[in-house]
């Protein structure tokens, strides 16, 4: 069960706070160290501590609160994390662990995030089937302008690619990009391989032969103009952004008002789901260019 509170907390981390070593995926790496102390646990692999319960020494810190709430302002980097940890967050099982190991949940005054949670929550659970292998990670307060959950291609890809889905904090609409990692620009010195290989894929997705967003846009020569291609098709407003806009998503699309965004989101990932079986492909012999 440790492991797996592990998993759990480890989706709460932006990935742009993963140590520059390990793999960005949930699994514990290397040896798990669990250690308890009164009213707190601290899961430890080699990559970094995590702690849930009262404040303790660790690199995430996540309180075990009733309800969940906001805990402070952010966007500090590490240390105590923005929201609260709660049964709900966990489901029965290892609620019912963590409350035998460290005590139940405790109250805290602070403004909520129970809406905020349930939405996640429920647009996980319509995505993650959808998404077989891709990891998880919260989006609450590294980027203003958008609340929800960056989804990452499996590691085994050698991918960059991301789904970014939730909302859009201007006006609380649904919010989706399928994007990669700006070619040439790396975070970590082992990401290069990956990089090279998503500007590949690009090319590919592109292809005015026989590319699968081509192929979406019913254009074979809808990525030859810098300009954002609409799919009007697709409820919202949803575009393919080609490489020659110098932006990094190749989709970027907002719902309109009162749509049900899990629903929404999930027309988008279907729509794209050509695109997504090609990344796994290890694509030489083309150039970025």
């Amino acid at each position: 069960m440790d492991a797996q509170l592990f998993s759990r907390l480890w989706m709460e981390i932006d990935f742009d706070d993963h140590p520059h070593s390990g793999g960005h995926g949930s699994t514990p790496e290397g040896n798990l160290e669990t250690e308890f102390g009164e009213g707190w646990i601290r899961l430890t692999d080699d990559r970094m501590s995590l702690s849930l319960g009262v404040e303790c020494e660790a690199d995430s810190i996540h309180r075990w609160v009733k309800n969940p709430v906001q805990m402070n302002e952010g966007p500090t980097r590490l240390g105590v994390h923005r929201w609260s940890i709660s049964p709900d967050d966990l489901g029965p099982e290892l609620c019912n662990w963590v409350i035998e190991k460290i005590g139940a949940p405790r109250d805290f005054d602070g403004q909520s995030v129970g809406k905020e949670r349930t939405f996640l929550r429920e647009l996980r659970n319509c995505l993650k089937p959808e998404l077989e292998g891709w990891t998880w990670h919260l989006e609450v307060d590294n980027k203003p302008d958008r609340m929800g959950w960056y989804i990452r291609a499996p590691e085994e890809w050698c991918s960059l690619f991301t789904i970014f889905v939730g909302i859009h904090q201007s006006d609380s609409t649904g919010f989706f990009l399928f994007e990669r990692a700006p070619p040439g620009e790396l975070d970590r010195p082992d990401e290069a391989e990956a990089n090279r290989l998503d500007g590949l894929r690009t090319v590919a997705l592109c292809n005015a032969s026989r590319g699968a967003l081509s192929m979406l846009a019913g254009d074979m020569h809808w990525a030859a103009s810098p300009r954002g291609y609409p799919l009007p098709e697709l409820s919202g407003t949803v575009q393919l952004w080609p490489p020659s806009m110098g932006r990094w998503p190749l989709l970027h699309a907002r719902a309109d008002a009162d749509v049900e965004i899990s629903e929404w989101a999930l027309t988008l990932v279907n729509a794209l789901k050509p695109a997504i079986s090609t990344l796994s492909t290890k694509i030489e012999g083309l150039n970025w260019h």
